[in-house]
């Protein structure tokens, strides 16, 4: 009897820990657990009157200069291969930025980029954002450097 009971109780403790572990995998959202293990970045934002669509937009980093941030092509079509690039103020001592984007009015997913160093002050990747049957969507693209990133809002249709 008492060699039943050590059974059960072990089934019991698996089955709890997967049914947390499922738990854990549908309610836990990735891109918050990211953040908490990368530390804190302090974000500038971009000015609310700068629209993507029509030019590039630039942040004050502080101690790193100016972040120029553009997507080409201007319409930013979704599903379509989209060119993302940054021009620095001051050349960086690093060969490459993260460049994370994500939508903020529906969970379209974490899009991680790394900017690679084309030229002194220039950086550049390629990259995709899936589409949306609901439309409308506002989006955040993060540069970060070290502790220091730049925040930048964009629509899509």
């Amino acid at each position: 009897m008492v060699i039943k009971n050590r059974k059960f109780y072990k089934l019991l403790i698996l089955e709890i820990i997967a049914v947390i572990g499922l738990l854990g995998y549908f309610f836990i959202d990735s891109a918050d657990v990211y953040k908490l293990f990368k530390g804190d970045t302090k974000f500038s934002t971009q000015s609310p009157s700068c629209n993507l669509h029509v030019s590039s937009c630039g942040v004050d980093m502080l101690e790193f200069g100016s972040f120029n941030f553009d997507i080409e092509p201007k319409n930013i079509p979704l599903m379509k291969t989209l060119t993302f690039s940054v021009k620095t103020t001051k050349e960086l001592d690093t060969n490459e930025l993260s460049l994370h984007v994500y939508a903020t009015n529906m969970n379209m997913g974490y899009h991680r980029f790394k900017l690679k160093k084309i030229s002194k002050n220039l950086y550049s990747a390629k990259g995709i954002l899936p589409t949306c049957t609901v439309g409308g969507m506002i989006w955040n693209a993060e540069v970060v450097f070290k502790n220091r990133g730049a925040l930048f809002t964009f629509k899509t249709r």
